[in-house]
């Protein structure tokens, strides 16, 4: 059977409708079924919650409405995570399985957790039974600490096929990785497709240079020759996921009104081009 490939939304496609940015945080937090109406709304097939929309903070019952809410709308669910210790893995992987989703994407540090290499796939391997059960398929996402290499050996060492790799197009830039040297070791891994453009801009009267975000499709990212590649070497199922890096603007309406401009015209270049 051939590999599927849907388009949707992050909630880190909006990151201040969802309280998650200190700056021009709204009075109105952005809730997990109104990011589920928005992707319906702008004809996503998609949501994916990140770990600025915790889903942890509900109880089961509050999941399984949250699952039959997407069920009305025909929008597909995934669940993200970071901090991966074996009890929050577990944990998520279940919640993952409540709201009837496929694919967890995780980030393995957080803020007092850094695993190194040997000990994150010691505790991905004692989540095997578990993935087993659920069904559910981990996406390991390139963030800051790793490199590309480093996260394509640790699908290597695992070597199961519900253990693969989120590529995200824009994160690696701070392991000074271009998106050439994350194809070139994680696109046969690739279970889930992070698409967020980005610009370089020199700032400081010329004495340095910016990396910022901008609206997928406008930026330096080939974003066709990217899903082009995950396809061609991964076999396996992937669903590409609109994100953003929106630096603030002067107020918060304008600031969430750029970013649902943002995710709007986003959605809608993927869809020309896929």
């Amino acid at each position: 059977m051939a590999a599927t490939h849907k388009i949707g939304i992050s909630s880190f496609a909006y990151c201040f409708a969802c309280g998650s940015r200190p700056l021009n945080r709204p009075e109105h937090i952005m809730t997990p079924n109104e990011l589920i109406e928005k992707a319906f709304t702008l004809g996503a097939e998609v949501v994916q919650f990140g770990d600025n929309m915790p889903l942890e903070i509900y109880n089961d019952d509050e999941l399984e409405q949250i699952r039959l809410y997407a069920e009305k709308r025909g929008i597909e669910l995934e669940a993200g995570m970071r901090k991966a210790t074996p009890e929050r893995l577990s944990d998520y992987i279940r919640i993952t399985q409540i709201i009837g989703g496929k694919t967890l994407r995780v980030i393995s540090d957080g803020i007092d957790f850094t695993p190194d290499l040997q000990q994150f796939c010691h505790i991905l391997t004692s989540v095997i039974p578990q993935l087993e059960e659920s069904g559910v398929v981990l996406g390991i996402e390139n963030h800051d600490r790793f490199s590309a290499k480093e996260y394509a050996q640790i699908v290597e060492t695992i070597d199961h096929p519900q253990v693969g790799l989120t590529i995200d197009t824009v994160n690696s830039l701070s392991h000074e990785e271009p998106i050439d040297e994350v194809l070139k070791h994680m696109a046969p891994y690739c279970v889930c497709l992070h698409m967020k453009d980005y610009v370089i801009k020199r700032y400081n009267g010329g004495g340095g240079l910016k990396i910022t975000g901008t609206c997928l499709g406008t930026g330096r990212l080939d974003v066709r020759r990217v899903y082009d590649e995950c396809r061609a070497k991964s076999d396996r199922d992937f669903n590409i996921i609109i994100e953003s890096w929106l630096e603030p603007c002067e107020t918060t309406e304008e600031t969430l009104r750029v970013e649902d401009e943002w995710t709007t015209a986003g959605l809608a270049y993927l869809k020309t081009l896929l």
